[in-house]
């Protein structure tokens, strides 16, 4: 089925986020997904209008994502821009760097180190893999399992405050 899907549902994913990696990455999670729905399979009447289903849904939650976390951006660095530099703002980020710095060292060790070579060298996943002699699919695997237990620790610390919290770490401030 991967083999016989991959290449098509590739190239409309690749149309819609012009992208290689995040066409890529998309294949991957549709897989995964109907992986872990496979006891569905014989449900599914048309497996070829579900999977592109999948994959565009998937891919539009994405982009939608991706262009809330860029409006949050946007509406933080112009605060930032608009604001001078406020002595109690800068002890907050040395605390959030802190909290985060010792919730990455809660880690398993393996998700401590796929998540370092990404977010603090900025390697891509193919690259962590190479280096790492494990899979793209395994290392993504410990970067999202990485990521959610981020978000809560931040969210379950932080609050409402949460998703500002991780932009602005994730900025570098």
């Amino acid at each position: 089925m991967f083999d016989t899907y991959r290449r098509k549902l590739y190239t409309y994913l690749l149309k819609l986020s012009d992208s290689k990696e995040t066409a890529e990455d998309n294949v991957h999670d549709v897989f995964l997904k109907l992986w872990a729905q496979r006891e569905k399979l014989p449900e599914i009447q048309n497996l070829n209008a579900y999977l592109y289903r999948m994959a565009h849904n998937h891919a539009f939650n994405g982009l939608r994502k991706m262009a809330t976390e860029t409006l949050v951006l946007a509406a933080i660095q112009q605060a930032s821009h608009d604001q001078p530099e406020d002595p109690h703002m800068s002890f907050g980020r040395k605390e959030v760097r802190r909290f985060i710095h010792e919730t990455v060292s809660k880690l398993t060790p393996k998700q401590r180190e796929v998540f370092q070579l990404s977010r603090e060298l900025g390697l891509k996943q193919e690259d962590i893999a190479q280096r790492l002699g494990i899979s793209v699919l395994t290392v993504k695997a410990h970067l999202t399992d990485a990521l959610n237990y981020l978000r809560t620790e931040i969210t379950t610390h932080y609050g409402t405050y949460s998703v500002a919290i991780f932009v602005l770490w994730n900025l570098g401030s």
